[in-house]
């Protein structure tokens, strides 16, 4: 009687027998996303800063015109980049000033050996850096830069010295046609021979 009335207050208190779920043995398998890189000669800018007088003025401007060898199609940004040419006409310098343009033209880049065009070579770049040889007046001089990235974004900073390209000729050159503007209140006729130079580019990701 016992027995029989505990299995009654088992049945009532939801006590029925449980039946074990298998678990889904089914594998969803993970799309795997591969995207690769090229360069866009239209998505490039490079932009250099000189400066004048002892207070060391800057100078601003760029070159419009960059041509590039890159390898398209590189499973990594930076190996679109890497061992990649430039070819860069003086010619297509601008320095938003129309006086001041023909004046470097003619009495710097003029005055160089070799130097239609600047051209080099980018050595090596990754997040932590770059390496650029570039060659004018005849010369060629490595430089190491810094490389910041922002999505397809990579831009490339370092500065150049024009003593490394036997420039100072160029510079001298440059400075006697300049001169009401290269002298400051100190009467100093003043061009540095440094330069800085970024480039900026953005590349197109292609993913399938």
């Amino acid at each position: 009687m016992i027995v029989a009335l505990s299995g009654l207050f088992l049945a009532a208190c939801g006590g029925e027998a449980t039946t074990d779920v298998e678990p889904d043995d089914t594998v969803v398998d993970e799309v795997v996303e591969i995207c690769t890189y090229s360069y866009d000669p239209a998505e490039t800018v490079l932009t250099w800063t000189a400066f004048k007088l002892t207070e060391r003025a800057a100078v601003n401007g760029s070159f419009d015109e960059i041509n590039v060898t890159a390898n398209d199609g590189a499973g990594n940004m930076f190996e679109v980049l890497t061992g990649a040419t430039f070819d860069i006409p003086v010619s297509s310098l601008n320095s938003q000033d129309e006086v001041r343009d023909p004046k470097i033209k003619n009495s710097f880049f003029g005055v160089m050996g070799e130097t239609a065009n600047i051209t080099g070579e980018i050595s090596s770049i990754d997040e932590n850096g770059g390496s650029v040889s570039i060659t004018m007046n005849g010369i060629t001089v490595s430089y190491d830069g810094e490389v910041k990235v922002s999505g397809e974004d990579i831009t490339f900073l370092t500065q150049i010295d024009l003593v490394d390209f036997d420039g100072q000729e160029a510079v001298d050159s440059l400075g006697v046609v300049c001169e009401a503007k290269h002298t400051g209140d100190d009467g100093v006729n003043k061009l540095w021979t440094e330069v800085d130079l970024a480039v900026k580019t953005t590349l197109v990701k292609e993913c399938k």
